[in-house]
C-alpha cells in the first residue's frame, strides 16, 4: 500500500516525485522509538540523550510535568547585550538589525531545555503573526524578541491572557495598525483603522464561520455556512480598539525610537466612548474607557464558542497532524472550554490533551491514509542540528564585523528564508507562511484533505533547501556559514550496517523506516566506495547515509 495523501519529495535531486510504501506505526513496546516519535511532536527534534531521558521517566505525562516547570529561555536579554555601540540619542544601534534575534532563537531551540515551551511558542507565533518583513517592524528587533518571549512565557498560561498581551503589544500595534488608532473625526476624514479588528477575529480567535465543537461548520436551514461576523461587526470592534499608543510617547509626534517592548497605553481623548455592538448580541455601554472596552471586547471574543475548536485545530496541526479527525478536535476543544477544574482557555491543559490523545499516539495505525504532516523546513533543520549535536562556531559567540555576521550556529536568516521560504517572525503577511486550510492540487485536494506546509514547497524550495541541508550535513569546521555536526557516535557504528540503520531509524525516523527504504539504504552502504583514508571513508559514508535519510520522502512526512 502506498502513501496516497502526501506526495513525496524526491529522494535524489531532480529525480521527480517518488512513492514509498506506507510506513507502519512503531511497535508500542519499543520504548526508544515511541519516545522519539513523541519528542518529534513536542520538541524541535529528538536527541539520543532526550530519548534516553524520556525512557527513564514513568510516563510521557511525567515528561510534560517536567517541561511545564522549566523556566523560559529568552531572546531579548541576549539581543540587548549584543549592543555595545550606543548612538547619541541613547538608542542601541542593534535594534535595527535582524541577525542577533535569529541567532539567539537558534541557540534556544537547539540547546534550551524548555523544548516544549519553545515548540508551543513557535506554533503560537504562526497563529498570532507579526513579521519584520513588514517595513514598519524592520527596526524593532528588541520588540520582536520581546514579543516572542511573551509567547514563550505564556505558552502554558491562559489563552485569554495571550489574547490581551498580543492585543496590547507595541509590535502588534505597529504591524496591524492599532497604535495611534483614533476615534472618528469626519471633519478631518479620520476613521478608526479596521485592520486589527478584522484579524483578531478572522485569524486569532473565531474564524469566518460558526463551528461545532468538532470544528465542522454549522449550517443554516439552506445548508450554508453561517458567518461569525460581518462588516458592521468589524467597524464596531475597530471603535473598541481606539485610543492606544506607545507607552511614554507623544501622540502627535511619532518618535523614531519608541519602546516597543512595553505594552501600549490608553489616551482617553482619542478613544471612541460610544455604545458598541459586538459578537452574539453583546453591547458595550456608552461612556466606557479604552481599558474597559478592551477588557469587555476581549472577554466577548474569548467566550465565543468557536475559539476552542478554532485554536485546537491549529495547534494540533502545528504539533501533530494536518488533518485531525473531528473527534480529536472535539476532545481538545472540550479541554479548552473546561480544563476539568472549571477554567476556560488553559493552554497547559490543551497542550497536554493534544500530545497524549490516542490519535496523536497511535495515528499511523488508526488513520494510515490521512495521519501526518509535512515537516516545516525550520523543524527539519532544528532536528538535524539537535540529533547530531551541532557545534557552535567562532568560540561560541556571535560577532559583528564590518559587513559580516558570524552566527553561533551558522544560520543566516536571509539565506534560510531564500532557501526554505521560512524564517522565524518573517512571514510574508499576517496569514503566516502557509494557511491552515491550504490544500495542494492533486490527491490531497481530491481526498478533501489539507496540507498547509506544502504551500511553501515548490520546485525552487525543494531543491535549494535540500542543498542547504546537504551542505550542513557535509560541513567541516572551516565552512563559513553553517555549523559542523558531531557525528562521532554514528561514525563509530558505520561499519556495522544493522547497528547504524537501527540507530538512525530511531533518531531520524522514530522507528518508522519502511522495509523497502531500509533495504535501499543497506544496499547503498554496502556497495558504495569512498575515497581517502580509512577514517575519511567512514566519515564520508556516515554523512552520505544521513543525507539520504533526511532527503527521503519518508522523513519529509512527520508521522
Amino acid at each position: 500500500m502506498s502513501i496516497l495523501l502526501f506526495p513525496s519529495r524526491s529522494l535524489l535531486l531532480g529525480a521527480g516525485f517518488l512513492v514509498f510504501p506506507l510506513v507502519q506505526a512503531a511497535d508500542p513496546t519499543d520504548g526508544a522509538n515511541e519516545a522519539a516519535r513523541f519528542l518529534t511532536q513536542a520538541t524541535f527534534g529528538p536527541t539520543s540523550a532526550s530519548i534516553s531521558h524520556l525512557q527513564s521517566l514513568p510516563s510521557f505525562d511525567s515528561w510534560l510535568d517536567e517541561q511545564f516547570a522549566r523556566p523560559t529561555s529568552l531572546q531579548e536579554p541576549y539581543v540587548r547585550a549584543r549592543c555595545p555601540e550606543v548612538e547619541s540619542d541613547g538608542v542601541c544601534e542593534q535594534d535595527t538589525w535582524v541577525p542577533s534575534r535569529h541567532d539567539q532563537w537558534w541557540i534556544n531551540i537547539i540547546e534550551g531545555d524548555d523544548q516544549l515551551r519553545q515548540r508551543v511558542a513557535f506554533a503560537l507565533s504562526e497563529i498570532f503573526v507579526v513579521s519584520d518583513n513588514a517595513s514598519s517592524l524592520t527596526h524593532s528587533q528588541f520588540g520582536l524578541a520581546n514579543y516572542y518571549d511573551m509567547l514563550a512565557t505564556e505558552a502554558f498560561g491562559n489563552y485569554r491572557t495571550v489574547l490581551e498581551k498580543v492585543s496590547l503589544h507595541a509590535v502588534m500595534g505597529m504591524y496591524l495598525g492599532m497604535v495611534r488608532n483614533q476615534k472618528a473625526d469626519p471633519a478631518n476624514n479620520i476613521r478608526p483603522d479596521e485592520n486589527y479588528a478584522r484579524e483578531i477575529l478572522q485569524l486569532f480567535s473565531i474564524g469566518l464561520h460558526e463551528l461545532n465543537l468538532d470544528g465542522s461548520l454549522k449550517l443554516d436551514a439552506n445548508g450554508q455556512a453561517i458567518p461569525t461576523y460581518n462588516e458592521d461587526t468589524i467597524r464596531e470592534f475597530a471603535r473598541v480598539f481606539t485610543g492606544w499608543n506607545f507607552a511614554n510617547a507623544n501622540w502627535v509626534v511619532f518618535p523614531s525610537h519608541t519602546d516597543r517592548t512595553v505594552p501600549m497605553t490608553a489616551w482617553a481623548q482619542y478613544h471612541d466612548t460610544g455604545e458598541k455592538h459586538l459578537l452574539n448580541g453583546a453591547i458595550l455601554p456608552a461612556g466606557n474607557t479604552a481599558e474597559e472596552d478592551m477588557t469587555a471586547a476581549l472577554d466577548n471574543i474569548f467566550n465565543h464558542p468557536n475559539v476552542g475548536p478554532f485554536i485546537a485545530r491549529q495547534l494540533i496541526q502545528r504539533l501533530v497532524t494536518s488533518n485531525p479527525t473531528p473527534a480529536y478536535i472535539a476532545r481538545v476543544a472540550t479541554v479548552f472550554n473546561d480544563n476539568g477544574q472549571g477554567v476556560r482557555g488553559d493552554l497547559k491543559a490543551v497542550v497536554r490533551s493534544i500530545l497524549l490523545d490516542d490519535e496523536a499516539r497511535n495515528g499511523p495505525t488508526l488513520l494510515p491514509d490521512r495521519f501526518g504532516k509535512l515537516r516545516e523546513p525550520l523543524l527539519q533543520l532544528s532536528h538535524l542540528y539537535r540529533a547530531f549535536k551541532a557545534q557552535r562556531r567562532d568560540g561560541g559567540e556571535w560577532k559583528r564585523y564590518p559587513g559580516v555576521f558570524v552566527y553561533r550556529f551558522g544560520v543566516d536568516p536571509y539565506r534560510l528564508e531564500d532557501a526554505a521560504g521560512q524564517a522565524v517572525l518573517r512571514s510574508p503577511s499576517v496569514f503566516n507562511f502557509f494557511l491552515p486550510d491550504y490544500s495542494p492540487a492533486g490527491q490531497i485536494r481530491e481526498a478533501g484533505l489539507v496540507a498547509p506546509e506544502f504551500q511553501i514547497l515548490n520546485e525552487n524550495t525543494a531543491t535549494t533547501f535540500a542543498n542547504m541541508m546537504n551542505y550542513t550535513i557535509w560541513a567541516t569546521p572551516d565552512y563559513t556559514w553553517t555549523s559542523p555536526l558531531d557525528l562521532s557516535a554514528e561514525i563509530a557504528l558505520i561499519d556495522d550496517t544493522d547497528a547504524i540503520l537501527d540507530h538512525l531509524d530511531t533518531l531520524v525516523f522514530s522507528g518508522q523506516m519502511s522495509v523497502e527504504l531500509r533495504q535501499l539504504l543497506q544496499t547503498h552502504l554496502e556497495s558504495t566506495d569512498y575515497s581517502g583514508t580509512a577514517e575519511q571513508q567512514k566519515t564520508a559514508k556516515t554523512r552520505d547515509i544521513i543525507s539520504l535519510m533526511f532527503m527521503s520522502p519518508e522523513y519529509q512526512i512527520q508521522r
